[in-house]
């Protein structure tokens, strides 16, 4: 393991690693659950790199190994945030922008969709700068290419004013239909500045309204037509909204031992015209193993036009929105439960593609080369072409085996 002391480190052992084809892995919280930050050669664990080198009006200089909880609350000072913030944000840069980083808001794209530079060590160990108007096939390579093309060493990304105030709205349903009906009644509306719908013992909604405190919103016409059997109304500080997920993480680690449950997740994207047919008929199916005793089961949503970057794979539709779909599945470790939830996941993920869907890969699904070849469509030449040059002695991420 190298925990580097500066960015010349990671070159030296990538270098090291390239002459004698030694497999490299950047590491960084370790969240993805199918060994995607792991190796057999030399991890390189990204934490020791953890600065917030500056904020600026409108963006951020920040170390791959810092956390989105750091700069949230360093920008939040200033009146700022992050665009697009994932539920739980105890996760580093690198790792969420190697792969996607979907948050539960509706409008902001993904947090790859909010980077403006980054630092790069390619796999020759050449340290390169890149964006959108320089270097840009690596640029949107690296972002969500599961880090097959480069290690993200320093991150420039945008910060929009914070607002002061979130509205909570938590609608209950008997009927799985119903609720996805208002699901879309809420999507389609986009009065809402998150949303999100939970399964199993409890099936809800949950709707929240960004806004200033002199301005709240019409909590009656926000939910106006709506079917819920019963209804919640919260009221909260910006702050204390997105980071409330890692306080309850915090909370799962000491009543569970939540970091040592095995976590075989299955997240995949769903086109619009199938979303309701495969959530309704996967929920339908699962069973108090699928959840484990730390689990979830979430549906997100996104407009598609947010989520620009290439490498982030989404399903063929035409349709305004993607829905994103997530068993998150934490049970007691042990071959036996792993290997039936990872066939679980495959017969999943294979009724999902074959309605259109794709993966995220931030997960546990069997995968062959061929699988990321069809995973990548038309993009899979160029990707092909571009590890070539970028990563020619093939050491970079070896635990995903896409190439």
């Amino acid at each position: 393991m190298l925990r580097p002391a500066s960015v010349e480190d990671i070159q030296e052992i990538v270098r090291r690693c390239a002459q004698d084809g030694i497999p490299v892995a950047a590491r960084g919280l370790a969240n993805t659950t199918d060994g995607q930050g792991l190796t057999d050669g030399v991890l390189i664990d990204m934490t020791s790199l953890n600065t917030i080198h500056e904020i600026g009006d409108d963006y951020a200089v920040v170390d791959a190994g810092a956390d989105w909880l750091q700069l949230t609350n360093a920008a939040h000072a200033k009146g700022l945030t992050p665009p697009a913030l994932t539920g739980f944000l105890g996760l580093t840069f690198g790792g969420t922008l190697s792969l996607g980083g979907i948050p539960p808001a509706i409008q902001s794209g993904g947090q790859v969709d909010s980077v403006i530079e980054l630092e790069v060590v390619t796999g020759t160990g050449e340290l390169r700068t890149c964006s959108a108007e320089h270097d840009k096939e690596l640029f949107e390579a690296v972002l969500a290419g599961v880090g097959q093309f480069g290690i993200i060493t320093k991150a420039t990304v945008r910060l929009v004013p914070a607002p002061e105030r979130v509205r909570g709205y938590t609608l209950a349903y008997a009927d799985i239909r119903e609720l996805l009906r208002d699901f879309r009644t809420l999507l389609h509306r986009s009065e809402v500045s998150e949303l999100y719908g939970e399964f199993g013992e409890i099936q809800q909604l949950s709707a929240f309204t960004f806004h200033q405190t002199a301005e709240p919103p019409d909590d009656q016409h926000v939910l106006r037509e709506l079917t819920p059997t019963e209804t919640t109304l919260t009221h909260n500080d910006f702050l204390p909204h997105v980071t409330r997920i890692d306080d309850a993480v915090e909370q799962l680690r000491e009543a569970l031992d939540w970091d040592h449950l095995a976590k075989p997740w299955l997240t995949l994207w769903l086109p619009e015209e199938s979303v309701e047919h495969y959530v309704t008929e996967v929920v339908q199916s699962l069973t108090p193993v699928d959840i484990g005793i730390g689990g979830f089961v979430l549906l997100y949503a996104h407009r598609r036009a947010k989520l620009t970057r290439p490498s982030l794979r989404l399903p063929q539709d035409d349709s305004e929105w993607v829905y994103l779909f997530t068993v998150m599945t934490a049970g007691q470790p042990g071959a036996e439960f792993a290997d039936e939830m990872l066939a679980r996941n495959r017969r999943l993920y294979d009724r999902a593609r074959a309605l259109g869907g794709t993966r995220y890969p931030i997960e546990s699904v069997p995968f062959s080369q061929a699988d990321w070849a069809d995973h990548y469509g038309d993009r899979w030449p160029h990707l092909q072409e571009l590890k070539r040059t970028t990563d020619p002695a093939g050491i970079l991420t070896p635990g995903p085996k896409i190439f």
